[in-house]
């Protein structure tokens, strides 16, 4: 008995960790400015959303800019990554296990070794300040852990059902496209989630190849807020809640299906 009590209480003193830092922002963006330096940890004493109503007028294109970063790498990688992450889950051979290997490093290399060279690259191809560019490089840098993430669920389809595709009269695309891609549905959308995350919350690099304030997202548009001798907290807790909002939704409808893929990969736990 005494031990539930200690994981409970460990439990409750976990999550009243995780929520305070959301509790003080909410709390904060339904606040004017007064109330807020008057008592910043309390409950709004009215609730006040004129705040959000700036915050979404001020980084209204920043948050189309974001999504289109967003979309764009999300409709890259799911073009792109299952062919590949299927090719290495069935190729029977020693270069399958060199790829793999290569993938596994790529995702050990930090981005803020890439950057310089990339910047060189891009800008020799007029691609700096483009969100094209920035969306290509999106692809490739998270395309490794996609093919590993989705190989990890290709390999427990039985080739069976390939076969019997190909047996049945199917090109070899036409049974990925058609029979083994929609079983591994559930892999895919653990894949689509974390890449939409990791586009939508990336900082650096569009900090670094976007320039013009018209093309920046939400990431480096937040950043922007807060000024050099002062900042409207109010503002800029209101406009982080409105960003942080699309991924929480895209979590909230597909969060048992992201368990789900992960259980199917073997990455849970």
């Amino acid at each position: 008995m005494k031990e539930k009590v200690i994981v409970y209480a460990l439990l409750l003193i976990f999550l009243v960790y995780a929520l305070f830092p959301l509790y003080v922002a909410t709390s904060a963006s339904l606040k004017d400015r007064k109330e807020l330096f008057l008592n910043p940890l309390g409950l709004p004493s009215h609730i006040n959303t004129s705040n959000y109503v700036k915050a979404f007028e001020t980084l209204k294109k920043a948050y189309i800019n974001s999504t289109f970063l967003t979309l764009g790498t999300v409709i890259g990688v799911l073009l792109t990554v299952p062919p590949a992450a299927f090719a290495l889950a069935k190729m029977k051979s020693r270069i399958s296990s060199v790829l793999v290997g290569y993938f596994f490093f790529c995702t050990t290399i930090p981005i803020l070794l890439s950057i310089t060279p990339l910047y060189f690259i891009f800008s020799r191809l007029n691609l700096i300040n483009s969100i094209t560019g920035l969306v290509l490089i999106y692809i490739a840098y998270f395309s490794p852990f996609a093919i590993l993430l989705m190989r990890s669920y290709f390999v427990t389809i039985p080739d069976e059902l390939l076969e019997a595709a190909l047996i049945d009269g199917a090109s070899e695309w036409q049974a990925f496209w058609k029979v083994i891609f929609p079983i591994a549905r559930p892999g895919t959308i653990t894949m689509v989630v974390i890449v939409a995350m990791w586009s939508w919350n990336n900082f650096i690099l569009p900090l670094t190849f976007l320039h013009e304030e018209g093309k920046i997202p939400v990431t480096v548009a937040l950043a922007m807020l807060r000024g050099k001798w002062s900042a409207q907290w109010e503002i800029i807790m209101a406009a982080s809640l409105l960003g942080a909002l699309p991924i929480a939704i895209l979590f909230a409808i597909l969060h048992r299906r992201f368990i789900a893929g992960l259980a199917g990969t073997g990455l849970k736990g």
